[in-house]
């Protein structure tokens, strides 16, 4: 549903979500896994259990950083949970394959990076 002004709302975990024009959450205290699975569906994205790292992993960096990580940070730290060196940027483009990190930041309840076009 979209409201005056361009933004949008979504109904997750039992609350009316609003959203910025570009699809994120506009209060970020309104995040919970439930919620992103919304926001996914939304854009016809299921999430699994590496969306949902991915996802996580992006928060506390964003939470310790101030900033989302970068996408060798998330490679390097891919590598590091499934212990197998040989995996790179590939494999997060198959979790969301427009561009990961944005994904992961509007899933996850974060403000559009502003490095992002």
């Amino acid at each position: 549903m979209t409201q005056p002004g361009g933004d949008q709302l979504l109904s997750a975990s039992g609350q009316q979500i609003e959203l910025d024009a570009d699809g994120h959450l506009v209060r970020s205290e309104q995040w919970s896994p439930d919620v992103a699975r919304a926001l996914a569906r939304c854009d016809g994205v299921e999430l699994g259990s590496d969306h949902l790292w991915l996802i996580e992993f992006v928060r506390r960096y964003h939470h310790n950083y101030g900033t989302p990580p970068l996408m060798r940070v998330v490679v390097a730290e891919m590598r590091r949970k499934h212990d197998d060196s040989s995996l790179g940027s590939r494999e997060v483009y198959r979790l969301f394959s427009e561009n990961p990190v944005r994904q992961a930041c509007k899933y996850g309840g974060l403000s559009k990076p502003a490095w992002c076009i």
